[in-house]
This record gives structure tokens, sequence and C-alpha cells, in this order.
């Protein structure tokens, strides 16, 4: 099987790998660490770890960055350009590709609601501490 070209790149806890409205031109794989999937607000809305992917709903559905990921711990993590999961993309069934648009829509919708929830618990919170001092 041929090699999948792509950039090892290393980053510190703390370094961010990208912000929301940057635009989407690469996917990533973690070989090691863990990277943090922060919404629009600061929300920790996931963390991921060694073997799994990210940075792929903006190009799916087709719009900027969608959340800012960040280095939860020292990462090395493969940057595989657009065009290699484009090309897999075009070989795979259509309706396997219909189905990962389906679910990419899913998660920005997801990652929506969950904000909306965690502001308004978070104002309600603040009204229930109001209301222990008076």
């Amino acid at each position: 099987m041929p090699q999948i070209p792509q950039i090892k790149r290393h980053f510190n806890a703390g370094a961010t790998i990208y912000t929301i409205g940057d635009k989407a031109e690469s996917v990533y794989l973690i070989h090691s660490g863990e990277v943090s999937i922060l919404s629009t607000h600061g929300l920790e809305i996931g963390t991921l770890a060694d073997g799994e992917m990210f940075g792929e709903v903006g190009r799916v559905i087709g719009s900027p960055r969608t959340v800012t990921a960040k280095a939860k711990t020292r990462c090395i993590i493969h940057e595989i350009d657009w065009e290699i999961v484009q090309s897999k993309l075009a070989e795979a069934d259509p309706i396997l590709v219909a189905i990962i648009r389906g679910l990419a829509l899913r998660i920005g919708d997801a990652n929506d609601l969950t904000e909306k929830y965690w502001r308004e618990l978070s104002i309600y919170k603040s009204l229930e501490d109001t209301e222990k001092k008076e």
C-alpha cells in the first residue's frame, strides 16, 4: 500500500492548531497526545487522542473551520492535505460520501446546540448564585 503524503507536525501543550473561521485545507491524524476541540466561546466540546482524526467537518460541508483545535498535551500530528482525502472520497461509494456529509452536518449542529445549552446553564447558575447571596 502506498504511503499517504503528509506533514508531521509537533505541538506543545496549549498551542493552537487552528481557529474558528480559518480556511479548512487539511485534516489531521493524532499520532500521539491529546487535542481539545473548543466551541466559539471556548467550551471544550471534545478531547481527541491517539489515532483519531479531526478537521474534516469544514471541508466536508464547504465552510471555514467551525471549531478551534488546541493541543491539550504535547502532540505529534500528521497533517493530511484535503486533496488526498478528496481523491479517497472520489473512489468511495456515493452512499458513503452522503453518509459522511450528513454526519459532518450533524456534528456542526451538535456543537452549536452544546454551546447554546452551556450558555443557558451558565445564565441559570449565575441567577442561582445571585439568589443564594440575597
